[in-house]
């Protein structure tokens, strides 16, 4: 019996620390863009520094999370990526990935790492009248204005980044016929059998224990509060 042809069954996937960054992020990036072209620079400041907290407890969660959340599980090199697409994007025919296929992992990490540097960035920014980053003029010129220079910028790289994004989960729901975002909010995925066995042969349908979360979520809180804290004040 072929793959498609398999009854779907519920499989656990994505752990609740993974969704609340997940739409965590959505919205913390949302208001921040929506803020920074408003000019209101306090809300700004304030969801950037709630995106750098969200992409600290990104890169722990990574390492030390559930096996789905982790990066070890789902990075891959470029060429594997790219050898997903040719295969699967445009396939009518559902891919039935459990956790993030090798071309959805790049997209995370790409989008973690630029986060990561436009929060960067930020933070060495001013706009000359009211606002100053708790970065600004404390880094040598040579990293220093680069990274102030192109902070406009890599918004817009974000935004068009999140827009692929979310035309990839509408492609995938109107040709595959895989409701992505269901998976996010609840958790669970429904996959064919065959697939559902691998993963919990594998450990993968696992969850790490809450108290790591907790200690990675306070990590995350306490780095942004303590350079805020400590370069602000």
């Amino acid at each position: 019996m072929s793959e498609e042809k398999e009854p779907l069954v519920e499989v656990p996937m994505w752990d609740l620390p993974v969704r609340l960054f997940h739409w965590s992020f959505v919205a913390a990036f949302a208001i921040c863009w929506i803020s920074g072209q408003s000019g209101d620079m306090y809300l700004h400041y304030v969801s950037g520094m709630v995106l750098a907290g969200l992409v600290i407890f990104r890169v722990l969660w990574g390492l030390v999370g559930s096996p789905t959340a982790r990066f070890a599980h789902f990075l891959r090199w470029p060429n594997a990526a790219i050898a997903y697409l040719r295969e699967h994007l445009l396939h009518r025919l559902p891919s039935h990935s459990h956790g993030h296929n090798a071309a959805g992992g790049l997209m995370v990490a790409a989008l973690v790492a630029l986060v990561a540097l436009q929060t960067l960035s930020g933070m060495t920014s001013t706009d000359d009248v009211l606002f100053d980053g708790p970065l600004y003029g404390r880094l040598p010129d040579w990293l220093d204005r680069p990274l102030e220079k192109y902070h406009s910028l890599l918004g817009n790289v974000l935004l068009a980044l999140a827009l692929l994004h979310i035309l990839v989960i509408v492609l995938y729901r109107v040709l595959k016929r895989e409701n992505l975002v269901r998976a996010m909010i609840l958790g669970r995925a429904r996959l064919p059998r065959s697939v559902a066995r691998m993963a919990e042969q594998g450990g993968q349908t696992k969850s790490a224990p809450v108290w790591r979360a907790l200690v990675c979520a306070a990590i995350a809180a306490a780095v942004p509060t303590a350079i805020h804290v400590t370069l602000m004040s």
